[in-house]
């Protein structure tokens, strides 16, 4: 394979995040497999056509997301991607197999949903009831799709914290993150209100009244069937303006 045809110059535009992003995607499609070792800089730098500084911040971006490590007396070194969590990786792996690996991070989301439901029903105090309250009412409020999809995530963030759970908070922001501000291709999602308040109302009725299972199945529901929604905005490229709700 010839590597240099597989790396996209960048646009000019957020230089460095673009040239990680073509390196990222060069590693994801087999060009430069786990163990083998980057281009020299300067033919890096050629190929992208960018200057060594915008080159050195790319690959610094690299190392952070951990798909590379600089060794001494080998150069950039690429790892493993399958074995990294780090979430420009997965927002990556969104980019390049798209829809697909959305279902996938869905399937996630979906399964999380009921721990979610029950632990807020059962241990949400009289302010996280409150919090959940103003949260379903901002939802409400929304005039359009994006600022729907807003108050959503801002719900799923409240009734998160409601659980008293942190590992679940981590998670939420891990799948949010991994999402890597593609959100805009899933606001079509929220195009029509009804279904999305109808549910949300649902879910914190449960909460409200400490029906453990009801709140469990509501927002399993929610999220299953706002999947389907976001894969078909998704693949539709979305609306004019991750959730993790929605």
């Amino acid at each position: 394979m010839n590597q240099s045809s597989v790396i996209q110059p960048p646009d000019r535009q957020r230089v460095d995040e673009q040239i990680a992003a073509s390196i990222a995607d060069a590693i994801l499609d087999g060009a430069f497999p786990p163990g083998s070792t980057l281009p020299p800089e300067r033919e890096l730098a050629e190929q992208l056509g960018v200057n060594r500084t915008s080159l050195r911040q790319g690959l610094a971006r690299l190392q952070q997301m951990g798909l590379i490590e600089a060794r001494h007396g080998s150069g950039n070194v690429v790892c493993d991607p399958t074995a990294l969590t780090h979430p420009a990786v997965v927002e990556a792996l969104v980019r390049k197999l798209g829809p697909e690996f959305l279902i996938e991070l869905f399937e996630i989301r979906a399964a999380l949903g009921p721990l979610i439901g029950r632990l807020a029903a059962d241990r949400s105090t009289p302010d996280d009831a409150e919090a959940v309250r103003a949260a379903l009412a901002g939802v409400c409020e929304a005039k359009t799709a994006p600022a729907r999809q807003a108050a959503d995530l801002a719900y799923f963030r409240v009734l998160i914290h409601s659980t008293g759970n942190r590992a679940l908070g981590l998670l939420y922001r891990w799948v949010e993150h991994a999402f890597g501000g593609r959100e805009h291709e899933l606001t079509g999602a929220y195009a029509d209100p009804d279904p999305v308040v109808a549910d949300l109302r649902a879910i914190t009725e449960a909460v409200l009244a400490r029906d453990a299972a009801g709140a469990a199945a509501s927002v399993e529901a929610y999220l299953q069937a706002s999947a389907l929604r976001m894969v078909t905005s998704y693949r539709e490229g979305g609306t004019p303006g991750p959730g993790f709700g929605g």
